[in-house]
């Protein structure tokens, strides 16, 4: 297993299975959107701190590097000097303050009070929790339920969300369910304390409310849930991976990968976990532009429980925590093949520090085991073909009870591919209902199906929206749609179908067509061989939209989910989709904001925003270890090239 860190230059000459060697040399930043190092998070604490920007009470959730300008990054080259300059947002007194910094003239440029509520932050989240579970009304809620706080009870804040009739004052709270940990099982999984919740200023500490309801009867503690692994049958049979002869891809400075004909740069960031930057592909003699950049924006899961206690959960996990900031360590030959590269990730602290979460990225190669392509021949009874084979980029948020697999694939074939898996844990109820014969279990299942007895899991929905920043051939592009309509015939043939193409002209939400459609992104000003336009089409296949009402306040602070894809032309600004502080957020002021002058989009730099959106039904199957669901789009050229670029490597042949 080869590890480096974020803070170490490496150059991997060759990743070797049994014992990789690189090299590694002091750090400091090689390319203009390397990632933060903790040297540089430790200079912009102590530009803070000189100008009196960090009081005693003062946390720093967001502490990030501010990329140069685009046309900058595009024409940069190695060895040119470049500037570092980092955002950082302190919360002081109530206030949202963001500031401006220039790491290598050590000073500050820049410092405005902004309204909005960024991540909720440990030191809140630790204060809020005890606080909640000091307060005698609490405590008494606990008693009447034979409970007490005697180690068998555990309580966890989340993101308040924001209901209609709620008015915090802009207060920055949080609302905050309780388990019973009994039989040392996961607490936050395992029985959860029905009808009890509190909501809780997280600055000062003072419990706004305690809502005490119906009192459910905790379940019994459900095998296999949470610390208890369900019980194993016979061994199977290990299945490896492995790269005998060494991988095909290579690493250098912090981070760049070159793979195949592939290159790219990876960083990571503390709010979307992991950005890819100038995706590129060698075609013959000319490097030629894919995407400038390509990260997770935001996230909303919503569920589908009208019970107090249940209905503020529409989480935005992207800008109420951030992915980076909840990443998980990865583990050899379960996340990722033990002949996997794992990369160790620098995030700043909330208190301006930094550390650093070992293994929380893996890149690797994989024979998927499936044909590239193939073909038999009947006169010499012989099949050709080769091997799929592709490389992944990987990190795992775990986010409460779920953890997310978020991959970036690529191909040989020039696809990139965008996969989510969810795994980890439902968010379960306790019910009285044991099965579906028993006299309220029809009523208690309206917005959840019984997963085990006693135990509900309630319907929710998961939208990720990916910010697509797509350079086809530079960034002078169009989005097309092309949809497929029916032509009648008077022959033996009734009816055929054809594609009718029109290009969008202006920023917004891409609405729905009535006939099926699909959508890619042009150069006009580029044609292949066939003098086609050179294109991208955006292959979704998961394009579940919500269902909540327009007037649901959760949904006004979420509209990017209510479309599949909305197209903006690029600013450095416009960076998240539902604006830079959804934290306790009464509408969602990003895409809706980005798009409201309907810029014309005809031949510009545009932005795709792509939602992935499922709807989870809730099974047994799914209990008492969610198996990893998986949703996926691709990035699949279109006239990109004048012929398949993967059919001239002889992958995993034996050389003739």
């Amino acid at each position: 297993m080869a590890k480096f860190s974020f803070h170490l230059v490496v150059l991997v000459l060759a990743l070797m299975v049994s014992a990789e060697t690189f090299a590694q040399f002091p750090y400091e930043p090689q390319h203009p959107l390397d990632a933060l190092t903790s040297e540089e998070l430790d200079v912009a604490k102590d530009i803070l701190q000189r100008n009196g920007m960090l009081p005693a009470d003062a946390l720093i959730p967001t502490l990030s590097l501010i990329e140069p300008e685009k046309s900058f990054v595009r024409a940069w080259t190695p060895g040119k000097d470049f500037a570092r300059r980092a955002l950082a947002v302190v919360r002081s007194g109530s206030q949202t303050r963001e500031i401006t910094l220039d790491l290598k003239a050590d000073s500050l440029l820049q410092s405005k009070l902004v309204s909005g509520h960024p991540f909720v932050m440990d030191r809140e989240w630790t204060k809020a929790r005890d606080a909640f579970q000091a307060d005698p009304r609490f405590l008494e809620a606990l008693k009447k339920r034979g409970l007490a706080m005697d180690g068998n009870v555990f309580c966890t804040p989340n993101s308040a969300g924001l209901l209609a009739g709620e008015d915090f004052g802009g207060r920055r709270v949080v609302k905050i369910p309780c388990f019973s940990s009994k039989d040392k099982l996961h607490s936050a999984l395992a029985r959860p304390i029905e009808g009890l919740m509190g909501v809780v200023d997280s600055e000062t500490g003072e419990v706004l409310a305690v809502h005490d309801k119906e009192a459910v009867a905790l379940p019994p503690a459900p095998v296999g849930y949470g610390e208890k692994l369900p019980p194993r049958s016979a061994a199977i049979k290990p299945q490896v991976l492995s790269a005998p002869n060494g991988s095909n891809y290579s690493l250098s400075g912090n981070l760049n990968v070159n793979w195949l004909n592939w290159s790219f740069h990876v960083r990571s960031d503390k709010r979307a976990g992991v950005i890819l930057s100038l995706l590129r592909f060698q075609d013959g003699q000319k490097l030629r532009d894919v995407a400038y950049q390509v990260n997770v924006s935001e996230m909303f899961v919503p569920y589908m429980d009208p019970n107090a206690t249940w209905a503020y959960r529409t989480f935005m996990d992207v800008g109420e925590f951030g992915l980076g900031y909840l990443i998980s360590p990865l583990e050899p030959g379960v996340d990722c093949p033990d002949h996997a590269t794992f990369v160790n990730l620098t995030f700043p602290n909330d208190l301006g520090g930094s550390y650093i979460r070992e293994g929380a990225l893996c890149i690797f190669e994989r024979n998927t085991g499936d044909p590239a392509w193939r073909h038999y021949s009947s006169g010499n009874q012989l099949v050709d073909g080769m091997p799929q084979i592709e490389l992944v980029v990987r990190h795992v948020p775990t986010l409460g009870n779920y953890d997310y697999v978020i991959d970036y694939v690529f191909t040989p074939q020039g696809n990139v591919r965008l996969r989510v898996g969810a795994t980890g844990f439902d968010a379960i109820k306790s019910t009285a209902a044991a099965d579906m014969n028993d006299e309220t279990a029809a009523a208690d299942t309206r917005h959840g199906n019984l997963i085990a007895p006693y135990t509900i899991a309630p319907f929710h929905d998961h939208y990720f929206n990916f910010k697509i920043d797509l350079d086809v051939d530079g960034p002078g592009n169009t989005l097309v749609k092309d949809e497929f309509v029916q032509d009648k015939l008077d022959g033996p043939r009734k009816s055929l179908w054809r594609v009718e193409s029109s290009t969008l002209e202006n920023e917004g939400p891409v609405l729905q067509s009535h006939a099926p459609a699909s959508f890619r992104v042009v150069n006009p000003s580029y044609r292949n061989s066939l003098q086609q336009q050179t294109g991208y089409w955006l292959n979704a296949h998961h394009d579940a939209q919500s269902m909540m009402s327009d007037d649901d306040l959760p949904q006004l602070r979420a509209q990017f989910s209510k479309h599949q894809y909305w197209v903006t032309r690029y600013k450095a600004n416009e960076q998240w989709a539902a604006g830079d502080y959804p934290n306790l957020s009464t509408q969602d002021l990003g895409l809706p904001k980005f798009s409201a002058d309907a810029e014309s989009i005809a031949n510009e730099d545009l932005v795709v925003w792509y939602t992935m959106g499922f709807r989870h039904v809730t099974r047994p199957e799914d209990f008492p270890i969610l198996p990893t669901f998986w949703h996926e789009m691709t990035l699949r050229p279109m006239f990109f090239f004048d012929r398949d670029p993967s059919s001239t490597f002889n992958a995993g042949l034996p050389e003739e």
